[in-house]
């Protein structure tokens, strides 16, 4: 599907003639940033990319959509860290106490047993213990209740005691924001972000029963997922006034106690990252009881370098084929709590981005440092193959706010000192 620029705007033009203003900037930079727009836009084109937007500020850097023009499109898995808003929009309207308030005060049905440990902050950091299945058209799209189904959950681990990705889990963010705010999520995220950000949006997915999802649902356009993505880069300011406290967006942020990588259904990334496996990551599989398959396909990386995520992502789907994530999550992450990252050696670069991503690629990426704000959305096909991912989009995107660091030394100090932990 070809690109086609979004009138009024000419982002090149634009973002060089305002360059020109600056007597810091080098030819070499202006050239650098230009690359890297160009390299945002041409990935995005190839993947079949229906929308990509960059902001700096409110400055559109780059707009680009499908030959169907701007759409309101499924969020996914994006849709999680709206609702992760939403919970501090609740504790600054006096609606939670804390994060770390159990479950059970709005479902008593959890007040007995180790479900009872179970608190708000272990269902937003994916560490509530309930068993889940990766694949949501396995059990929760056809759940006529998805409350139900996730009270009603076995628990697979002790609460607070492993790192596992959890669409059931999440759901139940939809209940306790209806009976704490006295009205659906949905409504209550329309009233409390969206419209005082002038988000357009489409009607909410809900179940048999009427529940809207947390996991997913929220239908939206580029412009508005960039809104999103200046409110967390404002740090819960807009337009002078607080829409989420401050204190929370640095907490949704920093690192979650089992898994660096994430805060509260957003995700960190670091400026860089590079693995290599060797002889101890088998050692660690089989410490852990990994089943013996899954050791010996994943041998044939020994002695591999990997430059990015992205890199060992693709040794990992030639290792295991293109299901790579779902094998690796039935055989490592829901037995014992293994992300792709921890058998293999990482060096990491300090954080510098974080993201909002979803299936398909769906992403919000927010870079402080550059008062950056870059969004990509696909919308949903009869085929859809792994390249449309577009998963070297949040990589482009640093790369581009590196080039723009480089523009202004003196605004790369101040953005730097505003970031959060």
């Amino acid at each position: 599907m070809p690109f086609r620029p979004e009138t009024p705007h000419w982002p090149l033009a634009v973002l060089l003639a305002a360059c020109l203003f600056h007597p810091w900037t080098s030819a070499a930079s202006a050239d650098a940033v230009t690359a890297a727009l160009s390299a945002i836009e041409e990935g995005a084109a190839a993947a079949n990319s229906d929308a990509v937007l960059v902001m700096r500020g409110d400055e559109v850097l780059l707009e680009r959509y499908g030959s169907e023009g701007p759409q309101l499109l499924e969020t996914m898995s994006v849709t999680k860290s709206v609702v992760a808003l939403a919970i501090g929009a609740l504790l600054a309207d006096g609606h939670l106490e804390s994060l770390d308030q159990p479950v059970h005060t709005f479902f008593p049905e959890w007040k007995q047993g180790r479900k009872a440990d179970i608190t708000v902050r272990m269902l937003m950091d994916h560490s509530s213990g309930l068993q889940n299945i990766l694949r949501p058209a396995v059990e929760i799209y056809p759940a006529p209740d998805v409350l139900k189904l996730a009270l009603a959950a076995e628990l697979t681990h002790d609460p607070g005691t492993h790192f596992s990705y959890n669409n059931k889990a999440v759901n139940l963010l939809a209940g306790i924001i209806e009976r704490a705010a006295g009205e659906p999520m949905d409504r209550y995220i329309e009233r409390r972000l969206l419209a005082p950000l002038g988000v357009r949006h489409g009607e909410w997915y809900r179940d048999a029963e009427g529940n809207p999802h947390a996991m997913a649902g929220l239908s939206t356009d580029a412009r508005g997922l960039a809104q999103i993505g200046r409110l967390v880069l404002g740090r819960g300011q807009w337009q002078g006034r607080t829409l989420v406290p401050e204190a929370f967006i640095d907490e949704m942020l920093a690192p979650s106690r089992l898994s660096p990588e994430s805060g509260l259904l957003w995700w960190r990334r670091v400026a860089w990252v590079r693995f290599h496996a060797d002889e101890s990551s088998v050692a660690m599989l089989e410490r852990a009881g990994v089943e013996t398959d899954m050791v010996d396909a994943l041998r044939v990386l020994h002695g591999r370098e990997f430059d990015s995520p992205e890199a060992l992502f693709a040794g990992l789907a030639e290792a295991l084929g293109d299901n790579w994530f779902e094998r690796w999550h039935q055989q490592l992450i829901a037995p014992h709590g293994i992300g792709p990252w921890r058998p293999f050696h990482a060096r990491k670069g300090p954080v510098e981005a974080f993201e909002a991503n979803g299936s398909l690629g769906q992403s919000i990426v927010v870079v402080p440092k550059a008062d950056l704000v870059a969004v990509r959305q696909i919308r949903s096909r009869e085929t859809h193959e792994p390249s449309q991912d577009f998963s070297a989009f949040g990589e482009r995107v640093q790369t581009l706010a590196d080039a723009m660091v480089e523009q202004s030394p003196s605004d790369a100090r101040q953005t730097s000192a505003q970031q959060s932990p």
